[in-house]
């Protein structure tokens, strides 16, 4: 992080403090006391301050998108490697030192991503970019993303599920191209995926501790008997 970013943040303080200088808010601007004509490092200034001080939301989820298909690229690519590694270790070792230097150049954690897509949720809030979100081709994305059971990490898809409630939230246009999408029946197949998946794994750890008690009470009564 850039040091001019933490005075980039305050930069609606300065513009604060200029206008209550030069106009009190009670009367109009030209019959303020305090009223001069704006000069050229003026009008500068203030062109300046709105330019870092107000953030473009639009430019921004593409930015996290970016960072999205960034990082799930880098899944891919190691789950790629990672078959590849039976056939031929030593082009794998290669291309494994080749990731890590592209991971050092964009260093997107876990953590970072949930964070992105927290940040993701909160502009899709507002009914315009949760529009603008569904033309440029983000739903799919992130149902996509949501069905990759094996590959991206849970808190990862479920952080994408949440997103894309926010998106419908009584936002009629983006649940008519849910709809039109076929994204419904998706959803569903993903929910019953995930419970039978959950189901079988629950039952596999009841089967393994069943399996342990029995051997052990097997156990006990050999030695009683003995």
């Amino acid at each position: 992080m850039s040091s001019a970013q933490p005075q980039e943040s305050w930069a609606w303080l300065g513009l604060l403090k200029w206008s209550l200088t030069y106009v009190d808010g009670t009367v109009p601007s030209e019959e303020s006391p305090n009223f001069r004509q704006m000069s050229e490092e003026d009008k500068k200034f203030l062109e300046e301050v709105m330019k870092k001080g107000i953030i473009d939301e639009g430019e921004r989820m593409k930015t996290i998108l970016n960072h999205l298909v960034q990082y799930l690229e880098r899944i891919k690519k190691q789950e790629a490697e990672e078959k590849e590694e039976m056939v031929d270790q030593s082009s794998n070792t290669l291309k494994q030192s080749q990731e890590k230097e592209e991971v050092a150049e964009i260093p997107l954690t876990v953590e970072g991503i949930e964070t992105l897509l927290q940040e993701l949720r909160d502009i899709v809030e507002q009914i315009d970019y949760a529009r603008s979100f569904s033309a440029m081709g983000g739903i799919p994305f992130l149902i996509g993303c949501a069905s990759q059971v094996t590959s991206v990490p849970e808190s990862i898809r479920a952080a994408c599920l949440a997103v894309l409630g926010t998106l419908n939230q009584n936002n009629p246009a983006v649940q008519y191209t849910m709809l039109e999408q076929g994204n419904i029946p998706k959803l569903v197949n993903l929910y019953f995926s995930e419970y039978l998946r959950e189901q079988s794994s629950n039952n596999t750890t009841t089967t393994t501790t069943t399996t342990t008690t029995t051997t052990t009470t097997t156990t006990a009564k050999r030695k009683s008997i003995g």
